[in-house]
C-alpha cells in the first residue's frame, strides 16, 4: 500500500518501540539503529541495572535523538511484564497508538510505514512475529566490535525441539522459535512475560505472520551471563517450572559442567553444522541478519556520527 511522504510523517508519530534491557552493550545500539532506521516515532528503553556500559551508550545516543528516551531501574528480580506494560501504557497516553515491543536481540523485519498503513483502519488489532534465529560461529567466545557481522546462519526450526528435548540435552534451543507479539489500541494493555502475548488488550490479530530477526546465545559467554545474571533474577518470581525455562538449563548446564556442549550445539561448525551433542544438525545459509546489522551500522554512522561498540 503507498504511503505518501506527508501521509507518512503522520504515520511514524503513532509507531513506538519499548525494551527492557540489562548488559547488552553490544546490542542494543544496533537495534536502536535498526527500530530507527526503519521508521519508529519513538523507542522507549528501560535499563534494568546494567553494569557494562549500556545504560551510558544509551544515554549519549538519547542526547543525539529526541526519538530515543532511557530511564534506569535497579532490581533484584526481572520484572520484565510490569515493566513493559508500564512503558507501553505511557507510550499510549503520550498519543502512541501502535507499539512494537522488543528485546535487545530481536530485530522485527519490517518497515514502520507498511506496518502503519497495514492497520491504518483498525482502532485495535494485535499481530505476531515468529523468532527466526540466528546463529554465530563457535569462535565466538566474548562480544567484540562487529563480530555480529560474521553471522551467516539461521537455525532450522525442529518440530521436537521443545522443552523436554531442550533440557535433556537432546536438541539444540536454536531449533525452537516462539512468537513475539505488537499492537495497536488507545486503552490501557497488559503484557506477559516474554512479550509473546498479551493479558490485557486488543482481542482482534492479524493472521498475517512477520518475522524476528533473532540472535539469542550471539556469543559463549552469553551463557554464563544467562546463567549467573539471569536465572538468579528469574527464579524467584517463577510461577511454574516451565516459565523462563530457558535460564534455569543454561544454569544447570552451567553447574553441571556442560557450558561447552550447550555452545557447540547452538553455534555453527566451519561446515555450516550445529553439534548437537554429538549429532550434526545443518544450518541454513542466510545473509539477511548481516545486512541489516551493517545497514544499522552505517545508520548510527552517518546519521549520528557516533560509533557502536
Amino acid at each position: 500500500m503507498p504511503v505518501n511522504s506527508l501521509a507518512r510523517c503522520v504515520l511514524q508519530k503513532k509507531l513506538a518501540g519499548i525494551c527492557v534491557v540489562r548488559n547488552a552493550r553490544d546490542l542494543i545500539g544496533l537495534a536502536c539503529a535498526h527500530y530507527l532506521r526503519i521508521g519508529f516515532g519513538h523507542i522507549r528503553i528501560i535499563d534494568d541495572g546494567s553494569t557494562d556500559g549500556t545504560y551510558d551508550l544509551l544515554c549519549r545516543l538519547a542526547r543525539k535523538e529526541k526519538r530515543v528516551s532511557v530511564s534506569q531501574v535497579s532490581n533484584t528480580e526481572f520484572h520484565q511484564a510490569e515493566l513493559m506494560s508500564e512503558m507501553a501504557n505511557d507510550l499510549i497516553r503520550d498519543g502512541y497508538s501502535m507499539i512494537l515491543p522488543f528485546d535487545a536481540d530481536e530485530f522485527w523485519n519490517v518497515s514502520g510505514p507498511a506496518l502503519e498503513a497495514r492497520y491504518a483502519r483498525h482502532s485495535e488489532i494485535t499481530f505476531l512475529g515468529n523468532w527466526v534465529n540466528f546463529v554465530n560461529n563457535e569462535q565466538a567466545m566474548n562480544p567484540r566490535p562487529f563480530y555480529l557481522l560474521g553471522i551467516k546462519y539461521r537455525a532450522p526450526v525442529l518440530d521436537d525441539a521443545d522443552e523436554t528435548t531442550i533440557t535433556q540435552f537432546k536438541r539444540p534451543w536454536v531449533c525452537s522459535t516462539l512468537p513475539k507479539i505488537g499492537f495497536k489500541t488507545t486503552r490501557p494493555v497488559e503484557l506477559r512475560k516474554g512479550q509473546h502475548a498479551l493479558t490485557v488488550g486488543p482481542s482482534e490479530r492479524d493472521s498475517n505472520l512477520y518475522e524476528v530477526f533473532h540472535v539469542p546465545l550471539r556469543s559463549r559467554s552469553e551463557l554464563f551471563k544467562r546463567a549467573l545474571d539471569r536465572e538468579p533474577r528469574v527464579a524467584p518470581l517463577r510461577e511454574h517450572p516451565s516459565t523462563g525455562f530457558q535460564s534455569s538449563f543454561h544454569r544447570r548446564a552451567f553447574l553441571d559442567g556442560r557450558v561447552d556442549d550447550v555452545w557447540r550445539a547452538n553455534s555453527a561448525d566451519w561446515n555450516g553444522f550445529l553439534d548437537c551433542y554429538g549429532r550434526p544438525v545443518a544450518l541454513e545459509h542466510d545473509n539477511r541478519l548481516r545486512t541489516l546489522i551493517l545497514k544499522s551500522y552505517a545508520y548510527v554512522a552517518l546519521r549520528y556520527r557516533m560509533l557502536l561498540p
